[in-house]
């Protein structure tokens, strides 16, 4: 009988274990967009494809081309903050949320894109 418990108490840990192995995973989430300088008013575009973070994610990776920084916005487009500078977003913490991510284009520069991943814990 006690034989029996003691499997029972052995497996339940080890299921606990298991599960929160599996909890503390990290989750990488990707953020993509991108604009075009065209003629203001006419053909000129800006978009960021909408990304959603489940918790706080901090800024680990940036990549962009043509972009002298970029923006975050909310989904409802309200600015939440603008790096002036793709390495001053290095580290930056953004609270659980949908957003969008938008590059400013470098001066002289005719098209930008930035690919920025959020590490969630």
């Amino acid at each position: 009988m006690l034989m029996k418990q003691i499997k029972t108490v052995s497996a339940s840990i080890l299921t606990l274990l298991i599960f929160s192995g599996f909890a503390m995973a990290q989750t990488n989430v990707t953020a993509h967009g991108w604009q075009t300088r065209g003629t203001i008013g006419q053909n000129a575009k800006i978009h960021g494809d909408p990304f959603s973070l489940p918790a706080a994610g901090t800024v680990s990776t940036i990549n962009g081309s043509g972009a002298g920084g970029f923006w975050i916005e909310k989904a409802s487009g309200e600015l939440v903050v603008n790096f002036n500078t793709l390495a001053e977003a290095n580290g930056y913490t953004l609270g659980a949320g949908s957003y969008r991510a938008i590059p400013n284009l470098k001066d002289g520069a005719n098209s930008a894109s930035i690919d920025v991943t959020f590490t969630c814990p």
